[in-house]
């Protein structure tokens, strides 16, 4: 490595950890942990209408995941820590007997009688959706197609604040946060969206993966975090999230509301999308409300969620990562909109069934918040977008003797 990086990585680390540790001492701590997240509940009522193919592969991908896990380590299931070879014999476990009941009676009574279920420890969980964006982009800057993704700078320096020695001491720090090195030496947050967008700071670094047509559509694609682009060319290119610069997520929902552009019964992305579309002057100053900013990559399969499998429409998850067992079963219960011939939304129906907890997101925060992934495609993207019902979800682990490992103090 080159010394000067080399310089700036360690200063970055050590002068960023303890700014940030001091920070979060004095600062109010979060009120969900692992350790409050989940509660040992009995089992719901269970049913699952969609196919158990899709239910099958879903959990293929989370196997995927755990076979690159180490298997001695721990996962918090609420109070309780398990092992990750325990996850993946649960998950095998469910398959097996998957495969041969499918999704019928029998099965159901399997499962309520064979696995433990812990519950969200919120009262009531919000659910939203997310799906698979579709955008139109040129591989060339026009002026049609002039709204940059960049990819990952390698100046956006991550800070693994879990191999300091304050760490387990400060358990509501995040595992990680980033930055850059400063002109002066001095360690600041990264640029923000502002900085990005508006004043330009990361052109001429050959940092641009394509150039989009809509301002609108590059803001939710950093929401969704995956897409497709359908080149001017003919080709498609397929992006994924690669990185974010490290700033808070702010809704820029929020801010329509305490502005009374909006009201909380119209909300939806396809009001905020309207908004947007129809007053272009105020874009910029909206678009900046939400200072976090995310970079892409190109990647064949997708869309891959935060564990680095892809994702199944319906059958995969986004929940808090510091609170929730990554790549873990789980069984949801909420709504579903219902829309008519011309896709208008005219009513909810309710949607129960099992899902892997294979992806994150900036505005999932809490064990009163999941995100369900609706798919690629028009109806995919409305049912998303109407989504913000209430609900809630169980984890799911074989009982089986396996040894749980005691909390640590």
């Amino acid at each position: 490595m080159n010394k000067k990086y080399l310089y700036a990585t360690i200063a970055l680390m050590l002068l960023g950890a303890v700014v940030y540790y001091f920070f979060l001492r004095t600062g109010p701590r979060p009120e969900w942990s692992p350790e409050n997240a989940l509660n040992l509940s009995a089992a719901p009522l269970l049913q699952d209408a969609m196919t158990a193919q899709s239910l099958a592969d879903a959990v293929d991908q989370s196997l995927r995941y755990f076979d690159k896990q180490d298997p001695e380590s721990a996962v918090a299931f609420g109070a309780q820590w398990v092992k990750v070879s325990r996850i993946s014999e649960s998950l095998l476990h469910f398959k097996t007997k998957l495969l041969e009941l499918g999704l019928t009676s029998a099965f159901f009574v399997y499962v309520r009688e064979s696995f433990s279920f812990f519950k969200s420890a919120a009262a009531k969980v919000l659910f939203t959706g997310y799906y698979e964006a579709d955008l139109r982009g040129s591989l060339t800057k026009t002026e049609t197609y002039k709204y940059p993704l960049y990819k990952k700078p390698d100046d956006l320096f991550l800070i693994d604040l879990s191999k300091y020695y304050f760490y387990d001491r400060a358990k509501k720090i995040p595992a990680v946060i980033r930055g850059r090195l400063n002109t002066d030496r001095t360690i600041v947050p990264y640029h923000n969206r502002q900085a990005i967008d508006n004043k330009g700071i990361l052109k001429g670094r050959d940092l641009e993966i394509v150039w989009i047509d809509n301002p609108v559509d590059v803001f939710f694609l950093h929401i969704q975090g995956s897409g497709i682009v359908q080149l001017d060319n003919g080709e498609q290119m397929r992006v994924n999230y690669a990185d974010a610069n490290g700033h808070p997520y702010n809704a820029i929902g929020r801010l329509l509301l305490q502005q009374g552009a909006l009201t909380r019964e119209n909300i939806s992305m396809q009001s905020i999308r309207r908004y947007l579309e129809s007053h272009p002057q105020q874009m910029d100053d909206i678009f900046n409300y939400n200072p976090s900013y995310v970079f892409f990559r190109v990647v064949d399969e997708g869309p891959i969620g935060s564990i680095g499998v892809p994702l199944t429409p319906y059958r995969s998850l986004a929940t808090d990562r510091r609170l929730m067992p990554r790549g873990a079963l789980c069984f949801v219960e909420t709504e579903l909109p219902v829309l008519d011939e011309e896709k208008n939304l005219t009513g909810w129906k309710p949607f129960q069934g099992f899902v892997l907890n294979q992806d994150t997101g900036g505005a999932i925060r809490g064990a009163d918040r999941a995100d369900l992934f609706t798919g690629y495609g028009e109806t995919s993207r409305l049912t998303a977008g109407y989504m913000k019902q209430p609900g809630t979800f169980y984890f799911l682990l074989l009982k089986e003797n396996h040894p749980i490992i005691e909390l640590p103090n």
